[in-house]
Order: C-alpha cells, then structure tokens, then sequence
C-alpha cells in the first residue's frame, strides 16, 4: 500500500542504511572477513575442550555450542594469566566514577557537581553538569541493583533539552541505570573490566544527551537514526581498552597505588579473544532479522530460518538438537525489527572515528574532542548524522579500524 517491497524497506527507509540491499552487502562485507577468523578460533577451543576431557578421563565427543562461554573463559585465563578479582580491586566504583567525571572536565570541559537532593532511593546521587560556567543538565546515577529494579544496564531520558518559544532553554535530564553490586557489610564495591565497559558505554549515551543542544525536545541527544543510536556509546567504549586511560581509571581501593601496566597489558592483551566467534554471532542475528523481515513471501518459517542460519553463519553445533531459537530474539519484534545490524554498524563507525581522529590526535586531546561533542553529539537527529561522521572523519566510513581493532590482520 505505501510502495514498499517488504517491511524492511519501510522500516529502513529514514536509517542512514536505509535500503535492505546496503544491509545486505555491509553484513557479507563483514561475514567474507569473520568467517574464517572464526573457523580458526572454533578450532582452538575444541582442541582445549579435547585436551580438557582427555586430563579428565572424560569420552570427547564434540564441541558444541553451549560449550563456547565455559572454553572462551578458560582460553582467556590460560593464555593472558588474567586473575579477574585482583582486576577488580583497581575498580572501586565511587572513586572509579570520580575519575571518569575528572577526565570528562579535562577532555570535554564537563563538570559534574553533586548536589542533595530528594532522590528515589538512598544509593541515587544527582549532579549538576556545567561547562566552564554555563549549565547544562543534571544526571542521576542509580548504579547498584536492588530488589524489582530494571534489570540491565540503560540511559533514560526524564527531560529531552530543548529550545522554548521565548528562546529559554530546557534543559536535559538523564539517569543513568546500573546493577552493580552493593557495598555490604564492609565489602567494598568493585567493577569487573566487563562492568567498566557498561559504565562507560551508559557514560557514552548520557553525554550524548548532556552535549546535545537542539530546537526540538524530539530530536535532542540519542533521538538519532536507530543505526546510529549505539555509536556513541560504542565510540566512548574505546577508552577502557587505551592503556593511558586505564592507569588513569584505576586505583587500589585499600592501597590507594595506580593498577600496574602488566595488569593493563594482561586485560587489552585479552580483548582479542574468539572476537571472530563473537562478533560472527552478532553478524548471525543480524542476517536472520534482515531475512525474515526482507522475505519475498507472505510467510516465513521463522525457526527454520534461524536454525539455517545458526548453522551456516554462526557456525554452531547444535549437535543435531533442533531449537526455537527464534522464540528468544526480542530485539527483532522490540523496535529493532530490520535494525539489528546497528550494533555492528555502530561499531564500525566507532572502532573508525576513534582511530583516525583519536589515534591521531591523541586520546586526551581536547581540541579533538570539542569537536567530537560539537560535530557528532551536538546536532542530536537534527540533521542528517553520516553528514556529520564525514565531516569528522574528513571522508566516508571504512571497515580497517574494526578489523584491526578485533585482532583481523
């Protein structure tokens, strides 16, 4: 009726991929490079689950699909020596969340001032958030997990910024949502490099809404194209993996000593880890929402469709257990129906802005990252956002930085 060929074409029609075929040709792009990094990393594993079971005195059959996060885990350990709880006393999370706000001041001259305030719950803390001596929103920290708290990790907009008819300003309120672990009984709380990598990717969202200065309250901060909405985020993820950056981060909380360089080095050594098993999973999820949305027919067996692709691109043994897989993909039929390709995308214009601008400049440079907040968070979806990545980037988006960035020669 609207002249569509299929839902995917509808719903990708206002994305800066916004036709099914660019989807399609980004998605094999990616799946010609990680196909093979991934077949190479499935070998590894099942000769350590071979080794595994033969010091167990254990029959070795195969290695399936449930195995990969137990045999993940002990490549990562066996390889880089990483001791996950020392890791976590460099994390402290109050003084982590003091030395991000510091480096946000240094960076993107944010400063973040708590104030009292009547909050929801004793844990929450507000801040004011200025630039030099100009005001630009407030921010609420609900980082640790209670009882019938929201479950994940996420950013809520409470206030959208914008411009009123007199020309005052509104301006934007944020919360940022969390589920760390509470301090009890003397036990301090402390942040896995994994709950690092949350903090700041929330962190990403919240300045994203903090920095965004429009008209409009339905175009302000992350209100962006949907396949846009992530990279920030995922952008900011970059720091967390800078050696310079991680030393900054991270202090013992009882000795109060900066996190030792081999330390540092043991965890970025460690990110390259079965990455083409992980992201090929993501690519998987990615094709399967992309076919059965963009299907030439009125039906589509939506199970027989996954577990092909479960097979074929995610290279999983099932061990001939046929699923309903399908069934626990809510991200398809959750808005992101045709959509779920932006985590990929995002991180490719991510792993891209971050290495040319700040593996040039340097990544605690501020002219760099002015214009970072005034080209890319700025505008919010006021404008058309890849404009403003090519003006970053000085050119169109490339694929290097993200292969090189996940250990793809």
């Amino acid at each position: 009726m609207l002249g569509f060929k299929s839902h995917a074409s509808y719903t990708l029609d206002d994305l800066s991929m916004n036709n099914p075929d660019m989807v399609l040709d980004m998605l094999n792009t990616l799946r010609t490079q990680l196909t093979p990094m991934a077949r190479r990393e499935l070998a590894q594993l099942r000769a350590i689950k071979q080794a595994d079971c033969e010091s167990k005195g254990l029959e070795f059959t195969d290695f399936y699909d449930w195995d990969l996060a137990y045999y993940k885990r002990t490549k990562t350990e066996c390889t880089h020596n990483i001791d996950s709880t020392l890791i976590k006393s460099y994390f402290h999370v109050p003084d982590v969340v003091c030395r991000l706000f510091a480096l946000f001041e240094e960076i993107m001259q944010l400063r973040f001032c708590k104030v009292d305030a009547s909050v929801w719950h004793p844990l929450v803390e507000l801040y004011e958030v200025w630039d030099t001596n100009e005001f630009v929103g407030h921010c609420y920290l609900d980082l640790y997990s209670r009882p019938r708290k929201y479950a994940n990790g996420a950013t809520f907009h409470i206030r959208s910024g914008f411009t009123r008819k007199t020309g005052a300003r509104e301006y934007p309120v944020v919360a940022l949502v969390t589920n760390f672990v509470q301090p009890t009984n003397g036990e301090p709380a402390l942040l896995s490099h994994a709950n690092l990598k949350t903090l700041v990717h929330e962190m990403g969202h919240v300045l994203h809404n903090l920095c965004s200065v429009t008209k409009w309250s339905m175009f302000h901060g992350t209100r962006v194209c949907r396949d846009f909405v992530e990279c920030p985020s995922q952008m900011l993820e970059n720091i967390i993996w800078t050696p310079s950056v991680l030393q900054k981060l991270g202090v013992h909380y009882q000795t109060k000593q900066p996190i030792p360089l081999c330390i540092v080095d043991a965890i970025i050594a460690a990110k390259p880890q079965v990455a083409g098993v992980f992201y090929l999973q993501k690519l998987f999820y990615a094709v399967y929402d992309i076919s059965i949305y963009h299907s030439p027919g009125s039906h589509v067996d939506a199970s027989l469709v996954y577990n092909t692709l479960e097979k074929n691109v995610a290279l999983c043994n099932t061990g001939g257990i046929e699923t309903i897989g399908a069934a626990t993909t809510r991200q398809v039929v959750r808005g992101y129906d045709s959509k779920c390709f932006v985590y990929l995308w995002g991180q490719a214009l991510a792993a891209d802005m971050f290495s040319t601008r700040f593996g040039r400049d340097g990544v605690f440079n501020q002219q760099t990252w002015m214009e970072y907040r005034n080209v890319i968070l700025r505008p919010g979806g006021s404008t058309d956002i890849m404009n403003c990545v090519h003006q970053f980037l000085g050119r169109k988006p490339q694929y290097n930085a993200f292969f090189t960035q996940i250990g793809l020669d």
